[in-house]
């Protein structure tokens, strides 16, 4: 969360605890997670449920639009925060994390938004969508409804 905070240079960042408990709750129970854990899916040595509750961690950050913009922006900017200056992602993270967003960061219109639109982005269930529009730009939007 720290290092979350950092990238957003200050800007609201938090934790919803009961978002987290409900998807660990459902999402454990049922649908490909279930599915993985019944048939052995993950690979030899890979601590199922610790594994499982750092990704329902991850979906339970909460962010604002000021905040998902300065991230978007540290991510154009090369992993340099354009508020405070400071070197927080190395170029291989920022390449990484791009590459996710482009392929799957808008989960069942991934595929149709990198070809209408082309760019990185990142949606999430609050109505929030952020993403790298060109070499230094974001865009970061959330929706009425």
């Amino acid at each position: 969360m720290r290092q979350y905070g950092r990238i957003a240079a200050g800007e609201y960042v938090g934790f919803n605890n009961a978002v987290y408990l409900s998807e660990k709750k459902r999402r454990t129970a049922t649908g490909p997670w279930h599915y993985m854990m019944e048939n052995n899916c993950f690979p030899d040595g890979v601590n199922v449920a610790e594994t499982l509750s750092f990704y329902f961690q991850l979906c339970s950050v909460e962010v604002n639009a000021n905040s998902a913009a300065v991230m978007a922006a540290t991510l154009a900017n090369g992993g340099y925060c354009p508020i405070t200056g400071e070197e927080l992602l190395d170029a291989t993270s920022v390449r990484n994390t791009l590459s996710l967003m482009h392929s799957c960061g808008m989960y069942d219109y991934s595929g149709g938004f990198a070809l209408d639109v082309g760019l990185p982005a990142k949606s999430a269930v609050s109505g929030l969508v952020a993403g790298r529009a060109t070499h230094n730009g974001c865009v970061s939007v959330v929706s009425a409804t």
